[in-house]
């Protein structure tokens, strides 16, 4: 991504940034790839965010750059478990150690998270069970035949 570049959200587009180095973003990822909508696929262990993208991501999820680190992590240096430095230093670190982002983060509009399992993806992916029609509560559901020449057991 060019170096000027900030982030477009749109609600017709799904930001996902990940690390294909992370076993959480590579379950991520699949989840992501069923969705509907455009996805904007930003692998940071190949390609990583400018410092002001990445200060866009901290803005929208709400949090400090430093918020963002996987301090637990085993890839993570011990130094950056405790450090207490600027968003510029944090961000440095974070281009020079993109597995210190363990945890995925989505992008939607303007909602984002940033993830610790893959399965809270769904709350940005429509899932809409292929084959099954809606009915309100209450009605009852139609099991009769609707192929010719099988039968239903009963």
């Amino acid at each position: 991504m060019p170096t000027d570049m900030t982030l477009a959200t749109d609600n017709n587009e799904l930001i996902v940034i990940y690390s294909s180095e992370s076993s959480i973003g590579k379950q991520t990822l699949g989840y992501a790839k069923s969705s509907d909508a455009k996805l904007n696929l930003i692998n940071i262990a190949e390609a990583g965010l400018t410092g002001t993208q990445w200060s866009e991501v901290a803005d929208l999820l709400g949090a400090s750059i430093d918020e963002l680190v996987s301090k637990d992590h085993p890839d993570v240096d011990d130094f950056a478990k405790d450090a207490t430095m600027s968003d510029d230093h944090w961000i440095k670190f974070i281009q020079n150690n993109p597995n210190a982002i363990q945890n995925p983060i989505l992008i939607q509009g303007k909602r984002a998270k940033q993830i610790t399992t893959p399965s809270q993806a769904m709350q940005f992916i429509d899932v809409d069970s292929a084959g099954l029609e809606k009915h309100n509560v209450g009605d009852k559901p139609e099991i009769s035949s609707n192929t010719d020449g099988e039968h239903q057991v009963n």
